[in-house]
């Protein structure tokens, strides 16, 4: 009884620290900063603080190595057998589809982890700022401004569409004096690992079961087919 709670301990322990959220923040203003917050722990990606160390120059050698002769190459076996691959080996067993209803299915557990996934991706906060500019041509700011909307403003409505997102901001200013493009953004993302890693294992029990095992399957089905057929 002693062991059981002390296991049901564990699993709370785990549960709880998995559920604490990882916030990631990255923006783009002078240079592109990443980093990553957990509980107290900040782990800044980007910039790295390593610095590269100056390379030593290497010493001249005095003596070069004496070349070493080049091993025979053995000829080959023609006697040997040429081991299938097991690709080519499931094709010329199930067919063309039995390779799409295994390429069916394993979308179909991927699209169905990130859907899961998806719902517990938070965007605390999304700013995005842009100037567009055509050289000092009017025509071709103007031309490049509309562009740009038509590209970035579908796509933000897709992300608020699909993902939960708190706050967010973006202008796209057209500058007909400027001669460069700007942009600056910051983005703010919170995840819980617990959802990611229940998504994880259950798109490895999807894969295994509609994939591995067909996949298998349809390797072992060849071989008993050939067996049977030299045993008549």
């Amino acid at each position: 009884m002693t062991f059981l709670y002390i296991l049901l301990g564990i699993i709370a322990f785990f549960v709880i620290i998995l559920s604490i959220r990882i916030t990631i923040n990255a923006e783009f203003f002078d240079e592109f900063k990443l980093n990553v917050s957990w509980l107290f722990l900040k782990i800044q990606i980007l910039p790295s603080k390593k610095k590269d160390k100056p390379k030593k120059e290497k010493k001249p050698e005095k003596e070069k190595k004496k070349e070493e002769p080049a091993p025979e190459s053995t000829p080959e076996d023609p006697q040997a057998e040429k081991k299938e691959n097991i690709f080519v080996t499931f094709y010329n067993n199930q067919g063309f589809d039995g390779v799409v209803e295994l390429v069916n299915n394993a979308a179909s557990s991927l699209g169905k982890m990130f859907s899961s996934f998806k719902k517990h991706i938070v965007i605390r906060e999304l700013y995005l700022f842009m100037t567009v500019t055509g050289g000092c041509d009017a025509a071709e700011t103007a031309l490049n401004y509309g562009q740009l909307c038509q590209k970035i403003f579908p796509a933000l409505s897709f992300i608020c569409t699909n993902l939960p997102v708190k706050k967010y901001d973006v202008e796209i200013e057209p500058d007909f004096l400027g001669l460069k493009n700007k942009a600056q953004f910051a983005v703010s993302v919170h995840i819980r690992p617990i959802f990611f890693l229940n998504a994880i294992i259950v798109l490895v029990f999807r894969l295994l079961f509609k994939v591995v095992l067909k996949f298998l399957r349809g390797i072992k089905n060849k071989s008993k087919n050939i067996n049977e057929g030299g045993a008549l």
